[in-house]
């Protein structure tokens, strides 16, 4: 896959991630490890995030260099 096609479907995949149905399921008055559940869910998504956006480039810097 190129990395635009990636980086649309982690678009898609992650603002999926971010809607009201989704973000119910988290939003309980539940700790886990002392931190509310829905903050630890976010945290969760945004790093996701940052990692797929992280990897993408260095494979695209690394394609890119290879040329």
């Amino acid at each position: 896959m190129k990395a635009r096609e990636i980086l649309a479907a982690c678009f898609a995949l992650f603002g999926a991630c971010l809607v009201w149905p989704l973000l119910a399921i988290p939003n309980r008055p539940v700790l886990v490890l002392g931190v509310p559940a829905l903050a630890l869910y976010l945290f969760a998504v945004w790093a996701a995030i940052v990692v797929v956006l992280v990897v993408t480039a260095v494979k695209r810097r690394v394609l890119e260099s290879d040329e």
